[in-house]
């Protein structure tokens, strides 16, 4: 039940287990974003926890997530250009995407 998308080419997968990983996962992932926006090659895989019990800190954890990174990006004046795709990683991961659209759509003609 591996999505094709677990093969994504990335620069780095974060996994995030907790709310207090948030900041330290959006500070790396800004500063990365400043620094690869002008090559079109960001690319990040994020890992959510996923369980019986766990869909509601997931989807917590995610909204969190989603509206630091879009903040630390505004206050670099940075212009999100990114891509998301949200999908099953494995049994015990749910996986969500971040990448430039360019490296989106170079992944989609292989695929």
């Amino acid at each position: 039940m591996t999505s094709p998308y677990a093969t994504f080419p990335v620069h780095e997968t974060i996994d995030i287990r907790e709310m207090a990983d948030i900041r330290n996962a959006v500070d790396r992932l800004v500063e990365a974003y400043a620094q690869q926006s002008n090559e079109a090659s960001f690319s990040y895989r994020i890992l959510l926890p996923r369980g019986e019990k766990l869909t509601g800190k997931s989807r917590r954890i995610g909204i969190s997530f989603q509206g630091e990174f879009v903040l630390g990006l505004r206050k670099k004046n940075l212009v999100p250009r990114v891509r998301e795709i949200r999908y099953l990683h494995d049994e015990a991961h749910y996986g969500w995407l971040l990448a430039s659209p360019e490296v989106m759509e170079r992944f989609e003609k292989k695929s």
